[in-house]
C-alpha cells in the first residue's frame, strides 16, 4: 500500500521512497506548497477542500488549478487528481463532480472522486479512484464496501499506525496522511510511519478489519 504524505521539501520524503521501493510518496493539496516533484516519486494531487473548510476559509479554485498545471509542466503524471467535492454533503459533491469532470478529465490524468457520508459504491463512475473522505464513522463503516466494489481506493486522513495496518489489510491502494512528518523526526507521528513501514507486519489479531 502506496503512503502519500503532505508535500514538502523534507529530504526524507525521497529517501524513504528509495528505502521501500516506492511505497511512499508525496500529496500535493493547495495548503501543502510547491517542492518539486520528483519523476521517479509517486504523487497525486487533492483539491485542498476539507482543510479549506475546517479551518473557516474560502476555497480558491485559482490556486487549486495552478497547482495542477506546476504539477503536470514538470512532467510528472500524478496518480490521480481529487475533483473538488463538498465535505460531508453527498449532494454537493456530486454536482461538483458533474462541474468538473469534463474540464478535469482532459488532462488524461486519472480521476479520483472523494465519497461523503450517504454515498456508495454505485455513486462511482467505473475506472474512477474512489477517494474515502467523509466523517470517521462513515470511514469506518464505509470503506470495505468501497474496495469489494471499486476499481481503486485511496483513504484520506489516515495519520496512524493502526489505521495503516487496518487499509492495508483492507486491501486500500493508497493512503494519505498530513501528519506524519509533523514535529519532526522524534514524533510519535513519524514513529508510528516509520514502524509501518519497516518494523513489524500488520498484525491481524489487532483489529477487526470489518469493524
Amino acid at each position: 500500500m502506496l503512503v502519500l504524505v503532505a508535500a514538502t521539501s523534507n529530504h526524507c520524503v525521497p529517501w524513504l521512497c528509495g528505502v521501500t521501493g516506492g511505497d511512499v510518496g508525496m500529496m500535493y493539496s493547495p495548503d501543502s506548497g510547491c517542492p518539486r516533484p520528483y519523476p521517479w516519486m509517486p504523487l497525486a494531487i487533492d483539491n485542498g477542500r476539507f482543510h479549506a473548510t475546517i479551518s473557516g476559509r474560502e476555497w480558491e479554485e485559482k490556486t487549486f488549478l495552478k497547482l495542477i498545471d506546476f504539477v503536470l509542466e514538470s512532467d510528472c503524471k500524478p496518480l490521480f487528481i481529487a475533483v473538488p467535492d463538498v465535505v460531508y454533503d453527498r449532494e454537493a459533491t456530486l454536482r461538483e463532480w458533474d462541474k468538473w469532470f469534463t474540464r478535469l478529465d482532459k488532462l488524461d490524468v486519472p480521476l479520483a472522486m472523494v465519497v461523503q457520508d450517504g454515498m456508495t459504491p454505485a455513486d462511482v463512475p467505473e475506472g474512477v479512484v474512489a477517494f474515502i473522505g467523509g466523517s470517521k464513522v462513515f470511514k469506518k463503516r464505509m470503506t470495505p464496501d468501497f474496495i469489494d466494489a471499486c476499481s481503486k481506493v485511496h483513504v484520506g486522513r489516515v495519520n496512524r499506525y493502526k489505521a495503516l495496518c487496518r487499509y492495508k489489510a483492507l486491501g486500500a491502494a493508497s493512503v494519505d496522511g498530513s501528519g506524519f512528518l509533523r514535529g519532526g523526526y522524534g514524533a510519535e507521528a513519524y514513529r508510528q510511519l516509520e514502524m509501518f513501514l519497516f518494523h513489524s507486519t500488520p498484525q491481524m489479531e489487532l483489529f477487526d478489519p470489518a469493524k
